[in-house]
């Protein structure tokens, strides 16, 4: 076995583990959330945390299978949407704009900083591989996740100031470019 294939392969279990959290602090998250916005945003990123968690152990298993980092290729997800898309649909059912607590602006704080490890963690796997395509994959896990952190910042944005809020900020959050 290839350091590399190695390297891949410990980077799989650790994402596994780290997808699976996400998927479980989602879940759980969406069943205590007191708005109709947070309930939304928290379903749909546990549903793509569901999808990021079956699509890393298929690669796994796959790379595994064959011993070759050469099998990973990016698969786009039916329901991996934009960010964009999400928050606007969790807008629409949104029937007040009263202020929210302190604790539950905590909760979206929280839940910026898993997308933020996210990031981190698919970032630096892509450094530390030569295979283009497993780059290529790496660097596409930390763009998802990079939209999910500008999902939660946006919705964070709204319900900390739902008459200051101007509207959806698209622009990168955590590559810095």
């Amino acid at each position: 076995m290839s350091d590399e294939l190695k390297f891949c392969l410990n980077i799989l279990e650790e994402a596994i583990k780290f997808e699976e959290e996400g998927m479980n602090f989602f879940k759980e998250r969406e069943k205590s959330a007191p708005s109709a916005v947070e309930r939304s945003v928290f379903a749909s990123l546990a549903a793509d945390e569901a999808g990021h968690r079956a699509y890393l152990v298929k690669i796994r298993d796959e790379m595994m299978a064959k011993n070759d980092v050469s099998v990973i290729k990016i698969e786009e997800d039916d329901h991996s949407r934009r960010a964009k898309d999400i928050f606007a649909g969790a807008m629409e059912a949104v029937a007040d704009s009263d202020p929210y607590s302190t604790d539950e602006l905590e909760v979206l704080r929280g839940a910026l900083e898993v997308e933020r490890r996210g990031f981190k963690m698919y970032s630096e796997a892509a450094k530390g591989v030569t295979s283009a395509t497993a780059k290529e994959t790496f660097e596409h896990l930390a763009a998802q996740e990079q939209e999910h952190f500008r999902l939660l910042s946006n919705t964070l944005d709204y319900l900390s100031n739902p008459e200051g809020f101007h509207g959806f900020d698209e622009s990168p959050m955590l590559d810095g470019g």
